[in-house]
């Protein structure tokens, strides 16, 4: 067995520790989806973060894998819903594109379906928050990293086919 699968969470194991624990466990902090589009618009607006997010788009990854894993780590942080995040995503992701598109960046909207898997997306996430020099990691960094971070902790499923069982298998 590798050490990662004895770190697994034991089932049932969230049910003997405090409850609230975590952020994602207690009440969002935003539950309006206008209140989060503003609070994420006002985010990514702060030049010390859109200079990073700017950067990050150069590099290649995608507006939509940015924004989505932006949501991905609201959600973590107890900022807002999953639910909000749905709605709120699309805005996000047009507001980022806008911005590039003013830059003069050029940028992918998303992935084609077959162009890389879940592990190579997030690695290139990674590859685009390791480029960051050390004098520029500010907030936006840490805003990309997060979000990196949140891309990263996704499962990623395999589909599979259940062979048929019982008296009607054949």
């Amino acid at each position: 067995m590798t050490e990662e699968a004895l770190m697994a969470a034991v089932p049932g194991q969230s049910l003997t520790d405090y409850p609230k624990n975590y952020p994602w466990e207690r009440s969002p902090e935003i539950v309006d989806p206008n209140e989060a589009v503003k609070y994420h618009i006002d985010r990514v607006s702060d030049e010390s973060i859109i200079d990073n997010v700017l950067d990050v788009l150069e590099f290649g990854v995608p507006a939509k894998i940015l924004s989505e894993a932006m949501m991905s780590g609201a959600v973590a942080s107890g900022i807002h819903s999953i639910d909000v995040s749905l709605i709120v995503e699309p805005i996000v992701r047009d507001f980022i594109m806008k911005a590039a598109d003013m830059a003069g960046v050029e940028y992918k909207e998303t992935f084609k379906p077959d162009e890389m898997t879940m592990a190579e997306r997030a690695s290139l996430f990674n590859d685009a928050v390791a480029s960051t020099p050390k004098g520029e990691r500010n907030k936006g960094f840490e805003l990309v990293k997060e979000a990196a971070e949140s891309m990263k902790e996704e499962p990623v499923e395999e589909p599979t086919e259940e062979e048929p069982k019982g008296l009607m298998a054949r």
